[in-house]
């Protein structure tokens, strides 16, 4: 309220102090000046959706082990290419964890060795086994043979049939042995693989120990710092990749049905007067139940330069409607003050505040201040002051 009232006072102090007598009036020259009238036009009606420059393509990267940030070699702002190291954390223990895997993994093939020997001798003693059994086994035929044809005695033939008995009780131990010779080996098999599933475990998690960047980009943000300590989640590093940036923008949903993908607008970024053309990209697919807005992003040309983060209104078309429009050249601006000067029936310059809105880069639209069909300067340029006598030119 204290600043509205402040302007106005100075307003009035502004437009005061340049009035003069009818006699000091007549006595200025004349100044020659193209005029401009004031009228409505029919243009676009918009509906702004308050909006914010991001990045096309934003990547976080996270740390995966636990530990401490050894060193850091990006910082927020640096363009990096592909691949380029940002940063190196701290893998004492995933290189510890990889030399106990490369232990287990000697130990167990050594292990696996020996297993192979005994399988290898186990078969051998099997083998031996199953031929002295069958010599065993064709024996005791021969022998009963011969007994039927009472060529051996009663006693032979038992010594024969417990010869054969034992051969084949030591094929089937030697039997028994070959198994569990294989089982063993198979059990070291196993442990050369689980060692070797660790080591490269391990090798993943030395490699998490150096952060690179996975695509050309720009660092938004780098929450850590060297020496920091880190845990799996922890962020690293913000990236933007993907070209030229989007805007994210909310438009109440009343009005969603009023844009579309491939749909052109116009978006001002703050600290802008001139407005740059982009067209809707996505449509996010889902109302926010709290603000009930719908959710789109705009693409922007190639030559936008503004800064991630930065509030950027986009204006959907909404229709048609009237607007006041005067030249921008037209406007004096003193302070937060905005005026310009109007021609009065008697060819002078008349100093009047306005209230504008950017329309675009020629052009700005009259809120208030003055009335569509009035004579404006159309470029007053220092020589026009309250009062001044004009020339017009057409």
């Amino acid at each position: 309220m204290k600043t509205g009232i402040s302007l106005m006072l100075f307003a009035g102090l502004l437009l005061s102090g340049c009035k003069e007598t009818p006699e000091s009036e007549a006595q200025r020259p004349r100044v020659t000046v193209q005029s401009a009238t004031a009228q409505y036009e029919t243009v676009p009606s918009v509906i702004e959706a308050p909006g914010t420059v991001q990045a096309r393509n934003r990547v976080v990267l996270s740390a995966q082990i636990n530990g401490f940030v050894a060193s850091v070699r990006a910082r927020a702002g640096d363009v990096v290419a592909a691949d380029q190291v940002l940063a190196v954390l701290d893998a004492r223990d995933a290189e510890s964890q990889r030399e106990a895997a490369q232990g287990m993994i000697g130990e167990a093939q050594a292990a696996l060795d020996e297993a192979r020997k005994g399988a290898q001798m186990s078969v051998s003693m099997r083998n031996a086994a199953k031929a002295n059994s069958e010599l065993a086994a064709s024996t005791f035929a021969r022998f009963q043979k011969l007994f039927e044809a009472r060529s051996v005695s009663a006693q032979e033939l038992d010594e024969a049939k417990a010869r054969r008995d034992a051969a084949a009780a030591d094929l089937a131990a030697r039997e028994t042995q070959v198994a569990a010779s294989e089982d063993r080996l198979k059990q070291v098999e196993a442990r050369i693989a689980q060692a070797k599933a660790q080591s490269r475990r391990a090798d993943v998690m030395v490699g998490w120990s150096v952060i690179k960047a996975p695509a050309a980009g720009r660092i938004l943000e780098r929450p850590a710092d060297a020496g920091s300590a880190i845990f799996p989640g922890s962020p690293l590093f913000v990236l933007e990749t993907g070209g030229t940036p989007q805007v994210l923008a909310d438009l109440p949903s009343a009005h969603a049905s009023r844009i579309r993908v491939g749909l052109e607008v116009r978006v001002r970024p703050s600290g802008s007067d001139t407005p740059v053309t982009g067209r809707v990209a996505e449509i996010i697919p889902m109302l926010n139940p709290a603000a009930h807005t719908v959710q789109f992003k705009v693409d922007l040309p190639p030559t936008f330069s503004g800064m991630t983060g930065q509030y950027a209104p986009v204006q959907v078309p909404a229709g048609e409607r009237k607007a006041l429009l005067v030249p921008r050249a037209a406007l004096r601006e003193t302070g937060q003050l905005t005026t310009l000067f109007v021609v009065d029936g008697s060819s002078r310059a008349r100093l009047r505040l306005v209230k504008t809105a950017p329309f675009d880069e020629t052009r700005v639209e009259v809120l208030s201040g003055i009335d569509a069909g009035e004579k404006i300067v159309a470029a007053p340029g220092d020589a026009v002051t309250d009062g001044s006598p004009l020339e017009i030119r057409s």
